[in-house]
Parts: structure tokens; C-alpha cells; sequence
């Protein structure tokens, strides 16, 4: 079989995997509320007919601030209720949207994570790998790019767009004639990557570093400075149209403002900024403590040490010490998953085959190696802080993941898949993927169900919802009924303020059932109460009339 025809069979075969886990799932939601807010944009753009992002608020004379705007985070620009921050995906999922509705938008995040496999298989190659099948499987199916390929995140696209740079980088090295040409097309991928994720400038910043620490690299690459200033100009040109867009949508960037202020922050919450570090490189478990980074690290250098161990050619897995270390790891993840599916928001637990790159040899390898590690620090420094346990992989790391996956497995692949210590990192890494995937199919079901469930209320009743994130979690279900979101201990009263100005009469407030009655509001009178289940909790719906 030819390598074309076998990369073929693969891209379908991945493609037909994606294509039942959404499937089995239920595309009414997804895995965070961030994916909701980009949904309902769409469906507001599609009723409204409108090219402008814009989400709108019904509330907007009574609540002109939008305190209470049903989808949490939503900014007031130029006039108008914006809830995303990446033009390109929302634009290019509208006309998906319009051919086959919430299901047609996902063939933008399933080309995403079809683009990162290949991309992948073509730097593995640009690394030595032979076939560099390994690299494709390994990132499409046993990364987080799996987990991602059915959520309406831009994180898939930007992640294959960022490893085909570096791949056609590589590759435009080799190349005399058409060096430029290569490299000016990694810029581009790049530039278009930093539009939907503002993080991968760091990477390409840690990129040239990388490129002047390793020395065979640096001298390499001095001797072409025309394909480093078409790799710049290709940069350029996408984060330039896409502020010329913003600034024509909106009246200024939206996309550099965010990181602007992004900058302006990263020397506050230092503190925050270790905490959200750790968790997003070796939390194991869904939630911020002691216990948690204490597991994640240990199995984190359990995977190192025990990858670096093992995969050298005279140490055999049934060494006492591959022994060991494989008896760890299977212990150490075998006690995250005894407390159930749930995130995994660490990019090494989630893809721990990229433990593996410590095995990884080549000054390629080196350069590719030393930009993981070096954007970590920084993009911890500059990300946006809070809400980072609801994830899996570590949504700001995914590229240091996907990096670190592919130069994994380049060494496995030299070392031998039937050797049992890349067979058994496989094996973990699939395992963990496919945990992963069923934790995104049972979080979609319950929350789709749960909001159709709240959604059932006669159309004049207004959803007030003390859980501020719930609204936009419901976004494809954005516009059925009037809803408000009302965080804090006052909230709901000044909410139900806005529900009588508005001229309803009656409104349901959710919340989470702790046993509690329904509480007092002010000229309102409780009438009924129903539960909804969601995830092992029940959300109390409690329906109230206005009081005459």
C-alpha cells in the first residue's frame, strides 16, 4: 500500500471514529459553557440575518449594564452584546449552521483535530520518523484532539494549524527553491492558529528560541534569511486582516484587546498563576487541592522516569525497574478513575504519551522539544485566570501536548511499537483519550437533557437562573425562552425586579437542590417546584406568580 493511499484510509478511519463519537453524545452541548457562548452567537447571526457577531439581550432597557445577561461574560462593544472573542471559527461555522444546524458546526472542530493527526504524521517525519503513522494515531485519537474533535472550541483547529507550521518549517529548511515558499506558508498557519488562540504567539516566540539555543539548528538557519522573513511576513498577514475585520465588525479589536489586557494582569496573582500552572500541567483530578497536585505530580514523574527508562534499547519492561515503574503508572491512573469519569485538566495526564519525548534524539527534536517547555511558563504568565478544572488537557497547553505527542511517538517508533514499553504507553494513552470521550458523551447527554428539561416552561415564563453559567451552557437553546443569570446572594431578587419591570408574570428560578424551599421574594409567590436531574445532582426549578 502506498504511503498516499494508507494516510487516506487513516483520515477516513479517524474521521468515522469522530464522527460516532458525536454520535453517541448530544451536540445540544458540549464540554464548557465557553463552546455555548460561540453557539449562541451563531444561532442569534442565522434568526437574525445578520453578519455581525452579536448575541443581542431582551433585557438590555431594564439592565442596560447586562448584569444579568443569561450568557455570563458577555461584553457590551460599540453598542452591541459580544460573547465571542474569535471571528474566523464563528464565521465559518454560520454557513454550517445554516446547512444542517448544531451538527453541520462540528465538521469545523472535527477538521481540526483530522488537520493536528496529519500535521502530526508530517512533522514526525520531518523528524526522522519513518512513517510517521504512530504520530497520527497517537495525536488524532489518543490525545485530547480526541476529546476536542466534538466540541465547539476553535482549540482542535488551532492546534493542527500550529503543528503544520511546524512541519512545513522544517520542511522549507530542506528546501533551496522553494525554502521561502514553505516557510511563508508555516507563517500563515501560524497567523491563522494566533486569530482563534492568542497563545500561540508565545509558542512561536519560544519557537525561535528554540532555534537559536540549538546550535546545528541556529547556523542552519542563519544561512536562510529569506525564509525567516516570509515565515514572518506569513505570520503577520492573518493577525492583521483579522484585526482590519474586528475593527470593521466592532469599531476595535476585540482579539488584541484580550491580550493587551491579558499582558497588563500577568504580573497580578502570581499565586492564582502557580495554582492554575500545576493544574494544567499535572492535575489529575477535576478539582484544585493538595490531594490532586500530589497524584498528578507523582504520576507525571512517573511517566518520565519510567519513559526514560524503559525505551532505551537495552531495558526491557520486565526489568525490575520497568516493572515498577509500569506498576505505578497503572496504579496511579487507576486510582484517578476509581472516583469516576470526570476532566482530566492536566495536558501531561491527558496525553501522557508525550512522556515518552524524553526519549526523543536530534537537534529537530531538540528545537521542538525546548518550545513545549519554554511556552509553558509563559503562557501560564499571560492566560486568562479562573474556571480552569472544568477542561481536559489543559486548553492554554494543548500545543506543548501535541508537540511533546509527536516527539514521543518518533522514539517509540525507533524503539519498536511491539516492544512492551511502547505498547503499554499506547495502550494508557488510548485508555485515558477514550475515558476522556466518555466523560464528553455523559456530560452532553446530562446537560442537553437537564436544560430541555428547564426549556419544557410555558413560552411567557421567565428562567432565572442562580448558576450563572447554566444559561450559556444552554446556548444552542439561546432565544426559546427569556432567561437571566443571577450569581451572588441578591441576585435573584434584583433579577425578578427585572422579570415584573418587563411586564412577566410569571418566572422559574434554578438552582441546585440542597434541600432548601423555595426562597422569599419579594412580590412574587411560590406556586410549584420541580427537580432536574444533572450529573448525579438536582437542580430545584421553582415556579413563581407574580403576587397581586
Amino acid at each position: 500500500m502506498t504511503p498516499r493511499r494508507q494516510l487516506l484510509l487513516s483520515l477516513a478511519g479517524l474521521a468515522c471514529i469522530y464522527a460516532v463519537f458525536i454520535g453517541v453524545g448530544d451536540s445540544r452541548a458540549w464540554s464548557g459553557s465557553d463552546a455555548g457562548g460561540k453557539v449562541a452567537t451563531i444561532r442569534f447571526m442565522d434568526q437574525h440575518h445578520t453578519l455581525r457577531p452579536v448575541v443581542g439581550y431582551w433585557a438590555e432597557r431594564w439592565d442596560p449594564r447586562g448584569d444579568y445577561h443569561p450568557l455570563v461574560y458577555t461584553s457590551r462593544i460599540g453598542g452591541n452584546w459580544v460573547q465571542v472573542t474569535t471571528l474566523p471559527f464563528v464565521y465559518a461555522g454560520l454557513p454550517l449552521w445554516r446547512i444542517a444546524g448544531r451538527d453541520g458546526i462540528l465538521v469545523l472542530p472535527v477538521a481540526g483535530s483530522l488537520l493536528a493527526a496529519y500535521a502530526a504524521r508530517r512533522l514526525a517525519r520531518a523528524l526522522g520518523a519513518r512513517s510517521g503513522l504512530g504520530a497520527f494515531w497517537l495525536v488524532g485519537l489518543g490525545s485530547p484532539m480526541l476529546f476536542y474533535a466534538a466540541d465547539f472550541w476553535e482549540h482542535s483547529m488551532a492546534v493542527g494549524l500550529a503543528l503544520l507550521s511546524v512541519a512545513l518549517l522544517f520542511e522549507g529548511g530542506e528546501r533551496s527553491r522553494f525554502g521561502p515558499l514553505y516557510c511563508g506558508l508555516a507563517g500563515l498557519a501560524a497567523g491563522f492558529a494566533a486569530t482563534m488562540r492568542t497563545e500561540i504567539l508565545v509558542y512561536v516566540a519560544a519557537l525561535a528560541v528554540a532555534v537559536l539555543v540549538v546550535s546545528g539548528q541556529r547556523s542552519h538557519w542563519l544561512r536562510r534569511p529569506w525564509s525567516l522573513l516570509a515565515a514572518a511576513v506569513g505570520l503577520f498577514v492573518p493577525l492583521v486582516a483579522n484585526s482590519v475585520v474586528e475593527r470593521a465588525v466592532f469599531g476595535h479589536g476585540v482579539r488584541d484587546t484580550r491580550a493587551a489586557g491579558n499582558v497588563a494582569s500577568a504580573g497580578h496573582g502570581i499565586l492564582g498563576r502557580l495554582s492554575d500552572g500545576a493544574l494544567t500541567a499535572v492535575g489529575v483530578l477535576s478539582e484544585s487541592s493538595g490531594k490532586a497536585y500530589v497524584l498528578g505530580a507523582a504520576l507525571v514523574l512517573t511517566l518520565v522516569i519510567g519513559a526514560a527508562w524503559t525505551l532505551r534499547r537495552d531495558v526491557e519492561l520486565r526489568s525490575t525497574g520497568g516493572r515498577a515503574s509500569a506498576a505505578a503508572i497503572i496504579a496511579l491512573y487507576g486510582a484517578r478513575f476509581a472516583n469516576g469519569l470526570g476532566f482530566v485538566p492536566g495536558f501531561i495526564p491527558a496525553a501522557p504519551a508525550g512522556a515518552a519525548a524524553v526519549a526523543a534524539r536530534g537537534d529537530r527534536a531538540r528545537v521542538v522539544m525546548v518550545a513545549a517547555v519554554v511556552s509553558l511558563p509563559l503562557v501560564w504568565l499571560f492566560s486568562w485566570q479562573g474556571q480552569l478544572v472544568p477542561q481536559w488537557g489543559g486548553r492554554y497547553v494543548l500545543v506543548s501536548g501535541a508537540l511533546l505527542t509527536v516527539l514521543g511517538a518518533v522514539a517509540m517508533e525507533e524503539v519498536g511499537w511491539r516492544r512492551p514499553a511502547p505498547a503499554l504507553i499506547v495502550t494508557i494513552a488510548l485508555a485515558v483519550s477514550l475515558s476522556g470521550a466518555a466523560w464528553h458523551v455523559r456530560r452532553t447527554r446530562a446537560y442537553a437533557r437537564a436544560i430541555a428539561a428547564i426549556e419544557q416552561a410555558p413560552r411567557d415564563v421567565v428562567v432565572v437562573s442562580h448558576i450563572v453559567h447554566l444559561g450559556r451552557e444552554a446556548g444552542s437553546f439561546y432565544g426559546d425562552h427569556r432567561w437571566l443569570s443571577a450569581g451572588g446572594s441578591d441576585g435573584v431578587a434584583r433579577a425578578a425586579s427585572i422579570v415584573r419591570d418587563a411586564g412577566a408574570t410569571q418566572m422559574d428560578v434554578v438552582d441546585l437542590d440542597r434541600g432548601q424551599v423555595a426562597p422569599n421574594i419579594a412580590g412574587w409567590q411560590p406556586a410549584s417546584a420541580r427537580h432536574v436531574g444533572l450529573l448525579g445532582f438536582r437542580l430545584a426549578v421553582w415556579r413563581y406568580r407574580l403576587a397581586t
